[in-house]
């Protein structure tokens, strides 16, 4: 489940010790993904609305640790399969309004010819970003609490997000460190915990 190469996220997790050991993983079949959680996640359901997607279901599974917050997004929009593309960047545009843009790079889940590629995202939370048009910030806060389960993007915080679109369905994992903390391990761990189950319900070897 290695999604972003890089030496200071590997650094980060070494780091990380005793505090990220008692993680387990969570899966979902039903839902095509497995995730890891410090402890059972709750779990919830929403509704996904954009200017590309006038509603959609949104399954929500959530958990609260020492302020940081941890949510997977599985939207199903199993009738725009072919859309993936300009979902996932109206999705990256949501999110750019929430803050301040610190990283945007290639993501990835499994190994070759199963590779699912997407994108992970960084984010310095701050309110007020000129949009482009008037009511696009507000529309993008309103829009990431309803597909978080009621999640905020706090003045002065980091928001970490690893976003795909796989066979009809976007999965949007999101960690949250408030202002008092810094973007630690936990958040990378979380949002670097994604596989995925293929189209006969089976996970990869080399997982």
């Amino acid at each position: 489940m290695r999604l972003i190469a890089s030496m200071l996220t590997l650094a980060a997790l070494g780091a990380s010790g005793p505090a990220l050991a008692a993680w387990s993983e969570y899966p979902h079949p039903e839902l095509g993904f497995v995730v890891e959680f410090p402890d059972p996640p709750k779990e919830s359901m929403g509704n996904y609305r954009t200017v590309l997607v006038d509603s959609a279901p949104v399954h929500v599974l959530s958990e609260n640790e020492n302020g940081a917050q941890y949510i997977a997004s599985i939207v199903d929009l199993q009738n725009r399969g072919g859309d993936g593309a300009s979902l996932s960047i109206e999705a990256e545009f949501n999110l750019s309004l929430l803050g301040d843009i610190r990283d945007n790079s290639i993501s990835r889940v499994e190994p070759g010819k199963a590779a699912v590629f997407g994108r992970f995202i960084t984010i310095a939370c701050r309110s007020g970003r000129i949009p482009d048009q008037p009511g696009q910030t507000e529309a993008a806060h309103k829009w990431f609490s309803e597909v978080t389960g009621g999640a905020e993007c706090p003045d002065g915080g980091r928001l970490i997000v690893n976003l795909f679109f796989n066979r009809g369905r976007m999965y949007m994992l999101s960690g949250i460190n408030p202002p008092t903390a810094d973007a630690g391990p936990a958040a990378l761990r979380f949002t670097n915990s994604l596989s995925f189950f293929d189209a006969q319900g089976k996970r990869n070897r080399a997982d």
